[in-house]
């Protein structure tokens, strides 16, 4: 940004008493607004009267539905020539880049020609007239809650004295949004978007930096991206942690795909997907005659992936046994085929990922420390997609296009309250979960152009889903004691500290074969109604703390 512009309608120079009185004024107004369309008049018409302002829009976005409203007047001296609202498409600009780095922006007249696609919500502005434009956020704490967007018809009309009066306009102004927006919350007197009202699907939908299918614009994937970008061309071991359905497999094939093993293929295997009996050879191979059936040499995924990248999936489920043989792999890089006595060198970069808590394993001596800190070089978490809410309208869009292309529908059209309820679900399945709901309403959408996606359906989806992991399915006796699973040991009635371990282990998962149940070895219905007896809310534990 320059730093200092001069203002060519300015006539004299303004005084520091000026400016004082100014905000004295401004900010009366200001306050006394009692509604949006009452701040943009009062704040449109101080500031054409004080700055010569042509152009003044106070915008206010809407992440979950990828919208803006947005109100604004425009000025023929200092006389009103419009005033005027609408909503359009949020568009993944330079108001992303002001709401994301919580900065001011200016554009020219080069920029602004650049942006004019994007700039649609002057459409019934003489934009062509605009030559320079700035755009100040407007902050509640950390988040932004608006944008303060100031024109002019002349060039070089923001000088840095200038700047710094509109920053502390910008500073009022935010506090009176504030206040506005929790009033409309708290009445629903003025909803951002009418009942029955859609959001077109871009038939482009931009990834972070155009990184293969990693689709997404929030901080988070931003700075995922970055990691990956520093790491990938090495060959340092990755660890990605996160919950199931987040993406770690896509993580881990965008980090190959951008190392210099590239041309290669990766090789997956996944830890759950392998009886572990059957997972030494899977690994390693095996020598003809090496044990009953074993008719040919077989090549295992160390050797396929020589040169490449392995990425082992639920690492954490590992049998202990076979530990020891990966880290020395780790460390010596060569190999013995089962049934083989030659020692084989192999050239492997190794991404391993897990949705456990893996220093929680090491504690209970179900995976090995060594290999831990071996796997443990440069970890990587990838957020639930209720912690990146920002991503979920454009990947919403992305697989409403996916699956319209692979069932043949012409689908251009979402819901605007669906994906508005969509960004308020907790998503405990993340984008796998997304994903799914979004190929079945697409399955169903057998006429028109709109998604058969309802908020009624997300509500009844939810419920069900609540219903299967916090309630019993039936009623359960309570054994006073439950052998612990794999030790022979006892387990008290009364061992509170034991559930909580187990919980924080699994991040809240009761059932299923990683869940806390299985982990205790016990019923999924025992454990719920002993969780329930001692007053223990798994719910309070599924956010992953690493």
């Amino acid at each position: 940004m320059t730093d200092v512009l001069s203002n060519d309608k300015a006539t004299s120079p303004i005084t520091e008493d000026a400016y004082s009185h100014f905000l004295v004024d401004l900010t009366d107004n200001i306050l006394s607004a009692k509604n949006l369309p009452n701040l943009l008049r009062n704040t449109a018409d101080k500031l054409n009267d004080f700055f010569n302002l042509d152009f003044v829009a106070i915008e206010v976005p809407h992440l979950p539905s990828c919208n803006l409203r947005a109100y604004y007047a425009t000025y023929e001296g200092h006389r009103l020539d419009r005033y005027d609202c609408d909503i359009q498409p949020l568009q993944q600009s330079f108001l992303q880049e002001v709401m994301e780095n919580h900065e001011k922006l200016l554009l020219d007249r080069t920029k602004l020609v650049s942006y004019k696609k994007e700039l649609q919500h002057l459409k019934n502005t003489p934009i062509e007239k605009l030559l320079s434009l700035m755009d100040f956020p407007l902050l509640s704490g950390d988040e932004v809650i608006g944008i303060l967007a100031v024109g002019s018809f002349t060039q070089d009309s923001f000088s840095g004295e200038t700047i710094n009066v509109l920053e502390k306009v910008a500073r009022r102004i935010a506090f009176a949004l504030e206040t506005i927006l929790t009033k409309e919350s708290a009445t629903g007197i003025a909803p951002y978007f009418p009942s029955g009202r859609t959001i077109t699907i871009d038939t482009h939908i931009p990834s972070s930096s155009g990184l293969y299918d990693v689709i997404g614009q929030s901080k988070a994937i931003k700075d995922i991206l970055q990691q990956i970008k520093i790491v990938a061309d090495s060959n340092a071991t990755v660890l990605i942690l996160g919950e199931t359905g987040t993406g770690k497999g896509l993580i881990a094939q965008t980090i190959h795909n951008l190392s210099r093993r590239k041309n290669h293929q990766m090789i997956r295997l996944n830890c759950t997907a392998i009886p572990s009996d059957l997972m030494e050879n899977e690994l390693f191979g095996h020598e003809k005659g090496a044990f009953t059936g074993a008719q040919s040499r077989t090549i295992g995924h160390f050797e396929q992936a020589n040169h490449s990248t392995l990425f082992l999936d639920e690492i954490g489920d590992m049998p202990i046994e076979l530990q020891p043989k990966l880290l020395s792999v780790l460390q010596d890089k060569q190999i013995r085929r089962l049934g083989g006595s030659e020692t084989i060198p192999v050239d492997v970069r190794f991404i391993a990922a897990t949705n456990n808590d893996l220093l929680a394993k090491v504690h209970d001596k179900t995976f090995r420390s060594d290999l831990y800190y071996r796997l443990n070089v440069f970890p990587i978490t990838v957020p639930p997609l209720r912690e990146r809410v920002a991503d979920i309208p454009l990947l919403t869009k992305f697989f409403t296009l996916k699956f319209a292309k692979k069932f043949g529908r012409v689908i251009t059209e979402i819901p605007a309250d669906t994906l508005a309820m969509m960004t308020r679900m907790p998503w405990h399945g993340n984008i796998r979960e997304l994903e799914n709901v979004i190929e079945r309403a697409v399955i169903l959408t057998n006429e028109g152009h709109v998604l058969n996606l309802t908020p009624d359906f997300l509500r009844h989806l939810e419920s069900q889903h609540q219903s299967e992991i916090i309630q019993p399915t039936q009623k359960a006796s309570i054994p006073s004691t439950i052998p612990e699973s794999g030790t022979g040991k006892a387990l008290p009635e009364t061992d509170r500290e034991t559930l909580v371990s187990a919980l924080k282990a699994c991040q809240g998962v009761i059932g299923g074969r990683q869940g806390a149940a299985a982990r205790l070895g016990l019923k999924r219905t025992t454990l719920l109604a002993r969780l329930k007896k001692l007053g223990i809310d798994p719910d309070e534990f599924r956010n992953p703390t690493t």
